[in-house]
């Protein structure tokens, strides 16, 4: 968690406005630069080019009239640009998801032959704000701006202003890393702290928090099923938000008898060690409720009494159902031991700690009520089981495809094997790097398994490709994204389709070429020559003439334009002296 320079001199600013969300199907209209060190500032409006009319005005309120007499952008504005602003020598900060300003400039670079994109370093300092994958799209520039009471921000946006914004608001955060979790109708916002200890959890639900823990060991994963169980979905629904997976998780530690532990003073010391920011406002449907005894919930508030009925049914129905996983979990997976709930974890090596659902001194089950494979939670259960027997129960939705009706519920168990990786991926982001290898390659051989084409190796997106033919076994290099367009022919054994067509229509047209001048040369001396081997105007062809059989040699286009045989023209010109 180091934490970043936010040095004036190191950085540019940058940022578009967009006539959309897509970079090769939406027109670029603004682009911004802006220098915080010096105060320079660039900017410049964009003709439509990929569309017809201006589909964003609401949010950037660029119009037709702000295009008037707006013109490319060239080689020259770009070296400009690069020039004045150093780009070559400094970060270019900008805010988007999934780096929206960089993939738009890149498009339209692109686009319009401007080289130089490669040479220039981006940092998306989103990245700074760990927020979870599931998050509503509250974590925006405006929003945090508000929070660190920066003033200036306008409901209408331009790149211009965006710029200065952006710099104001990467000063305030000062290098810092934040973290931002769920809380009632709003976002808590956290500066992260070296003595915070990182709940397991958080490494699945908010993926960039696990890219700063670089160090931490990478972990494998495989999972089996052992038992699925399968029950009538009638009379059950499935809520919004995590009502669904709390009031489950309940219903199974209730039939279970589980004995809860209670950790909320460590867990409330541990989050006082992040500073507070403050919130954002999210539009997350919290429902207070306490949870009883028999399984069932109590509403907080007498607004939600009707959905306390609702979630009460459904606990009922489900707990009449699933008798028969319960007696499983307590007699095949935990061997009839004392059940505990919310255990706490500590790995103090890597400053980690994680809560089990339900566990034993042998045995470890996390409950997930969605479908998502084991992988996705591979950490959260490698730090709950240490060394442990690990298990996974996930459930599985059955709608009916023309009603969309729930009709099934499937519960699965799975036993997890978690370990520590090889040693040549055991740092996390060594194996991420392999696990994202193994990925690609998995991915290849599978696209190339219908062809006559094998991979030979791959080492990375960015690097040739090696490829063998199983016909005769050539091997040759290729781009990935070459590859990737179109599965392509041995480039010794076969000749390509396309190829082949136009070598039959190269064909053709000669012959067609070389009938043509023959027709010529017969028209323009009366059918008495005759040509052949005609290759163009300006190469020699083969003359016969049919009256005396003299053959000879002419240049095409001077035998046109003097089409007579040389024997016959000399006798006749004899024969007239």
């Amino acid at each position: 968690m180091n934490r970043m320079s936010t040095n004036q001199k190191e950085y540019v600013v940058f940022d578009v406005e967009t006539n959309g969300l897509k970079s090769k199907k939406n027109d670029l209209l603004s682009i911004s630069f802006y220098k915080p060190d010096d105060g320079k500032e660039y900017s410049k409006f964009l003709p439509l080019e990929l569309n017809r009319k201006i589909l964003t005005t609401h949010i950037n309120g660029i119009t037709e009239k702000d295009l008037v007499g707006a013109t490319a952008f060239t080689q020259k504005d770009f070296d400009y640009i690069v020039k004045e602003f150093e780009l070559e020598k400094r970060i270019i900060l900008i805010y988007s998801g999934r780096d929206f300003d960089k993939e738009f400039l890149s498009a339209y670079l692109k686009r319009h032959g401007i080289y130089g994109f490669e040479k220039l370093k981006f940092y998306n300092f989103k990245k700074n704000v760990i927020s979870s994958r599931y998050s509503n799209g509250n974590i925006t520039k405006d929003n945090l701006c508000t929070l660190f009471n920066i003033e200036g921000v306008q409901s209408i946006h331009s790149s211009a202003n965006d710029c200065k914004l952006e710099w104001q608001l990467f000063e305030k955060m000062g290098g810092y890393y934040y973290l931002v979790t769920e809380g009632k109708n709003a976002d808590n916002v956290f500066r992260l702290t070296e003595d915070y200890i990182i709940p397991a959890s958080l490494l699945s639900s908010h993926p960039n928090l696990g890219r700063l823990l670089r160090n931490r060991p990478y972990i494998e994963c495989q999972s089996n099923l052992i038992k699925s169980f399968e029950i009538d979905a009638k009379g059950i629904e499935k809520f919004p938000t995590n009502i669904t997976g709390l009031t489950i998780e309940h219903l199974i530690n209730s039939m279970l008898e589980v004995d809860e532990q209670d950790s909320r003073a460590f867990l409330i010391m541990n989050k006082m060690k992040l500073n507070f920011i403050g919130t954002i406002p999210n539009e997350t449907l919290m429902v207070p409720m306490n949870f009883n005894e028999d399984g069932t919930i109590t509403a907080c508030y007498k607004k939600d009494k009707e959905l306390e009925e609702h979630v009460n049914a459904t606990l009922l129905n489900f707990k009449d159902r699933i008798r028969p996983m319960i007696d499983f979990i307590k007699c095949e997976i935990f061997k009839n031991e004392h059940i505990l709930s919310q255990e706490l974890v500590i790995d103090s090596k890597n400053n980690i700690l994680a809560l089990c659902d339900l566990s034993s001194k042998d045995t470890v089950l996390e409950i997930k009520t969605n479908c998502s494979d084991s992988l996705a939670y591979k950490e959260q259960f490698f730090y709950e089981a240490n060394g442990r027997d690990t298990y996974h129960l996930k459930m599985e939705w059955i709608t009916d495809r023309n009603t969309n009706l729930l009709e099934r519920v499937i519960f699965h168990i799975f036993s997890v094997d978690v370990h520590i990786g090889i040693p040549k991926s055991e740092n996390w982001m060594d194996g991420k790097r392999a696990e994202k290898r193994a990925e690609r390659i998995e991915a290849i051989e599978k696209y190339l398994s219908n062809s006559d084409i094998s991979l030979v190796s791959f080492i990375n997106t960015g690097e040739p490709i090696k490829l063998q033919c199983n016909i005769c076994d050539y091997e040759w290099d290729i781009r990935y994204a070459t590859l990737m367009k179109k599965i392509p022919d041995c480039p010794k054994c076969k000749i390509r389709v396309s190829d082949r067509k136009r070598i039959v229509a190269s064909e053709e047209r000669g012959k067609n070429r070389s009938n043509n001048y023959a027709d010529k040369i017969l028209n323009a001396s009366n059918g008495t020559i005759v040509v052949t081997n005609y290759t163009g105007a300006k190469n020699n062809v083969d003359a016969t003439c049919v009256i005396c059989g003299y053959k000879w040699n002419r240049r095409a286009d001077h035998l046109l334009n003097r089409c007579w045989c040389p024997i016959c023209k000399s006798k006749k010109t004899f024969e007239e002296d």
